[in-house]
C-alpha cells in the first residue's frame, strides 16, 4: 500500500519509525535546490502560470479585463512621460539664453500691477493703501464739488483743479483717488501711501485732505481709532507754527467754509467767487437735506474720553475706568519739565552728541515708568510721551517714542496707527510738497 505525504512536509519535526514509515517527506536536498532555482528563475506572470497548468484557471473575463487596463495604463503613462518631456524641452527652449530671475520679477510685477488695477476699481483701494475708510460726508463733499464746474467741462480732475485755481487749495489723499490719480500713477511701496501729504508734525490719528498750495497749512479727518467713519472732527495744523493742532469742524462741508474765510486771502477779483461758492454750499446741503455733525456736539462728546492733552494740544483718547483708575495715569514729570528736558537740545554748549546723551539720561527714568505703566494696563501712559517725543520734532528721539508708540497701540488694538507711525518716522520731511507722486518719478 503506497504510503500518503505527510501534510506538515519538510516542516515536519517527528522523528518516530512508525509515523516515518506511514508517511513520506521530501528530501531536504530536494527541496534547498528547488528554492534556489526559484530565486533564480525569472519572474513569471499570470499568462505564463496559466498555460502550465500549475495554479487553478481564474476567471477568464476578470483576466481579460485587467490584462486591458494594465495596457491602458501603460499607455496612459508612457503619453505623460512624453508630453512632459516636451514641455520641459519647450520651457528650457523658451529661457536659453535668458535671465530666468528676470523673467519671473517681470511676471510677478504683471501680477501685482493686475492686482492694483482690480484695487483702484473700487474705494477699497483708500482702506488697502491709507489703512482708514471715509466718513460719509467725505463722498457728499466730492459729489458737492463737482457741480462747480460746468458740465461741458467737467471730468475726474476738472473739480479738483477749480478749486486749486480758484482758492488755491489742493485736495488731497483720498481725493486724488476719487479723481483718478492714483489710476494711471507709478506704483509704491507700502509706506509712501502712508506718507502721502503727511506734514512733519502730523500725528497717526490724523489724515490729511486740505492743503493750501504752497504752504504748511492743512486741514483733515481726526480718528482717535482706526475704524471710525462716523462723525469725525476735522482738525488744522500750520505745520511752520509747530505742533498745534486746532479743531475747526464737525464735517468737511464746515472745514471748507472755515478754509474760505479764514485762510483763503481773496481779492477783488475772487470775492464774488467766494461769495457764490459759500451760496452754492448752502444751496447743497438744503436741497439734498443733509444733517451734519456740527462741531461743538462731537467735540463735547469726545472731551469726556481724553484722558491727556498732549503737545498737539487735541488729547489723547483711550478706554479709561474712572472708577478703577485703569487705562491711565500721569506722566511722572509735568509738560513744563518735559519741554525743560527736550530744551537741552537747544543749547549751544552742548555739541549734538553730548546734548543727545544728556537728553536720553533724563528721559530714561520717565520713559521705564510709562513702560511700567503699559503692564499694568495704564496704556493712555506710553501714548502720551510716545506722542509728545514725536511732537518734539527730534529725530533722534524717534527710537524711544517708537519703543513707546508700538507697545501702547498694540495694546490698544491700534495696529493700523502703528504702521502709518513706523512709515512717518521713516523717512521725516519738512518739505511742503509731500505728495508721493513727486517721490516716484
Amino acid at each position: 500500500m503506497p504510503k500518503e505525504d505527510c501534510k506538515y512536509g519538510v516542516k515536519c519535526y517527528q522523528r518516530n519509525e512508525a509515523h516515518l514509515a506511514k508517511y513520506n517527506h521530501p528530501d531536504k536536498t530536494d527541496v534547498r535546490q528547488e528554492d534556489k532555482a526559484v530565486k533564480l528563475a525569472p519572474k513569471r506572470n499570470a499568462s505564463s502560470a496559466e498555460e502550465k497548468g500549475s495554479e487553478p484557471k481564474p476567471n477568464t473575463s476578470n483576466s481579460s479585463a485587467d490584462s486591458q487596463n494594465m495596457e491602458s495604463h501603460g499607455e496612459a503613462k508612457g503619453t505623460y512621460e512624453s508630453e512632459t518631456a516636451v514641455l520641459h524641452r519647450e520651457a528650457m527652449s523658451n529661457i536659453s539664453g535668458k535671465n530666468y530671475m528676470e523673467i519671473m520679477e517681470k511676471r510677478i510685477r504683471y501680477s501685482v500691477q493686475q492686482e492694483y488695477d482690480t484695487l483702484c476699481e473700487s474705494n477699497e483701494f483708500i482702506r488697502h493703501k491709507f489703512l482708514v475708510e471715509m466718513p460719509p460726508d467725505f463722498y457728499e463733499f466730492w459729489k458737492f464739488i463737482n457741480t462747480l464746474v460746468p458740465d461741458t467741462s467737467r471730468s475726474n480732475r476738472s473739480a479738483v483743479e477749480h478749486l486749486e485755481t480758484v482758492f488755491q487749495l489742493q485736495l488731497v489723499g483720498p481725493f486724488e483717488f476719487l479723481s483718478g490719480t492714483f489710476h494711471q500713477a507709478k506704483m509704491g511701496e507700502p509706506g509712501d501711501y502712508l506718507r502721502h501729504w503727511r506734514f512733519y508734525y502730523d500725528p497717526p490719528e490724523f489724515q490729511t485732505v486740505f492743503v493750501r498750495r504752497g504752504t504748511g497749512v492743512h486741514y483733515g479727518y481726526w480718528r482717535d481709532v482706526p475704524q471710525d467713519k462716523e462723525n469725525l472732527l476735522i482738525a488744522r495744523n500750520d505745520m511752520a507754527s509747530g505742533c498745534e493742532f486746532q479743531f475747526v469742524s464737525g464735517n468737511i462741508f464746515d472745514a471748507f467754509l472755515f478754509y474760505l474765510e479764514h485762510d483763503f486771502v481773496s481779492t477783488p477779483f475772487t470775492a464774488s467767487k467766494v461769495t457764490a461758492t459759500k451760496k452754492a454750499v448752502k444751496n447743497y446741503l438744503a436741497e439734498n437735506s443733509l444733517e451734519l455733525a456740527q462741531l461743538d456736539r462731537l467735540q463735547r462728546e469726545r472731551n469726556k474720553s481724553v484722558v491727556a492733552k498732549a503737545f498737539h494740544r487735541a488729547g489723547i483718547v483711550v478706554p479709561f475706568d474712572r472708577k478703577t483708575q485703569l487705562g491711565y495715569r500721569p506722566l511722572s514729570v509735568s509738560d513744563a519739565e518735559l519741554k525743560k528736558i527736550l530744551a537741552l537740545f537747544e543749547r549751544k554748549d552742548l555739541g549734538d552728541g553730548l546734548a543727545k546723551q544728556a537728553v536720553l539720561e533724563k528721559l530714561q527714568p520717565v520713559a521705564n515708568a510709562a513702560i511700567i505703566a503699559v503692564d499694568e494696563s495704564d496704556f493712555g501712559t506710553a501714548l502720551e510721551l510716545g506722542i509728545d517725543l514725536f511732537c518734539s520734532g527730534h529725530k533722534e528721539l524717534h527710537m524711544l517714542a517708537s519703543s513707546l508708540i508700538v507697545p501702547a497701540y498694540s495694546m490698544l488694538k491700534r495696529p493700523q496707527f502703528i504702521a502709518i507711525a513706523k512709515a512717518h518716522m521713516e523717512s521725516r520731511s519738512r518739505d511742503l510738497d509731500l505728495s508721493m507722486f513727486d517721490v516716484l518719478k
